[in-house]
């Protein structure tokens, strides 16, 4: 394959910049994301190769190729990350080429995600285990496992829908504070503070959160102040669904957390 033909040059970019919209789709950091591209460009042998990455979109221009990609939206699946880094490795070992690079890319964006029932019982477990952190007895730890069962479950659902982010988040939050008030009625002992906090926890944003702060520390302020808005609007999404319950709750019947 001769890789300075100007076709097989727009292949090699082309899988430069689908590998860096993978990465950053599935939770890559940017300053990562950015660096794996630049040392598949080299091992590609993409000439005069200048990327620039920010959380939601990679700007990229070799020789006269100028190219786009947006990233509407961002989950979290390491393992495609993770596949994604033994990709750029074996092509700056050289013992792939571009050919079976474009085989291997799609194998990894053909990777499952993790079932929707596993990830609702993991955010049921880590809200009742939240709970318990947080001071709550067994019923707090129950609340809290019953809350982020249907917390994850709405959640889950307007993903499904194609809902925004912002009203899914708000609709979890009331829902688990919901079923707290629920639990507390049921069992009047019940904190259903602890309940909430807990079933709560699992909805933070605390990957944006973190990696926002580590982009601020490696200067890339724009992508650091992007991660850091994400994450300051989730967490009033969630108190803004916890209070439209509460203030439903108190006119309702009476209820205060």
């Amino acid at each position: 394959m001769d890789m300075n033909s100007p076709e097989t040059q727009r292949r090699a970019m082309h899988l430069v910049m689908d590998t860096g919209k993978l990465l950053l789709e599935n939770g890559g950091e940017v300053f990562r994301v950015q660096q794996t591209m630049q040392i598949m460009a080299s091992s590609l042998g993409i000439e005069d190769f200048n990327t620039y990455v920010v959380t939601n979109g990679i700007f990229a221009s070799a020789n006269d190729c100028n190219e786009v990609r947006h990233i509407p939206s961002v989950s979290i699946h390491l393992a495609r990350v993770e596949a994604l880094n033994e990709l750029s490795r074996e092509l700056a070992a050289g013992t792939l080429d571009l050919e079976g690079a474009e085989q291997r890319l799609e194998t990894i964006r053909a990777m499952p995600a993790r079932r929707p029932a596993v990830i609702i019982a993991a955010a049921a477990a880590g809200s009742a285990g939240f709970a318990y952190l947080f001071g709550g007895g067994l019923p707090e730890t129950l609340g809290a496992l019953a809350a982020g069962t249907v917390e994850s479950i709405l959640a889950h659902l307007c993903r499904r829908w194609h809902i925004s982010r912002i009203f899914s988040d708000i609709i979890a939050a009331a829902a688990g504070t919901a079923v707290a008030l629920l639990c507390r009625a049921i069992w009047p002992p019940l904190d259903a503070s602890i309940t909430t906090i807990g079933a709560l926890m699992v909805l933070t944003p605390g990957v944006s959160l973190a990696m926002g702060i580590r982009d601020i520390i490696n200067a890339d302020y724009l992508s650091g102040a992007i991660r850091l808005l994400d994450a300051v609007l989730v967490a009033g999404c969630l108190a803004g669904g916890v209070v439209l319950t509460y203030i439903a709750a108190l006119a309702i019947w009476g209820v205060t957390i």
